[in-house]
């Protein structure tokens, strides 16, 4: 995996979570106060995701522009 690919999946996942406690701060914000486990679940639930397709999109990407040796 490349570094790029890790460095945005790590960015976008952050900005979820961000997104998701200004979008929902009643859920989401008591659930930061009280439970610690539960927001390192809220970040590394989407983080796994988005990781596992960054990596396939990166596999295809690169099959797709590598060149034939036809």
């Amino acid at each position: 995996m490349k570094l790029l690919t890790f460095s945005v999946v790590f960015i976008l996942t952050v900005c979820l979570v961000f997104a998701g406690l200004i979008l929902f701060p009643d859920i989401l914000g008591q659930a930061a106060t009280q439970n610690n486990e539960i927001v390192f679940g809220l970040f590394l639930g989407p983080f796994c995701v988005l990781f596992v397709l960054g990596w396939l999109g990166e596999k295809l990407i690169l099959k797709l522009f590598q060149k034939n040796p036809d």
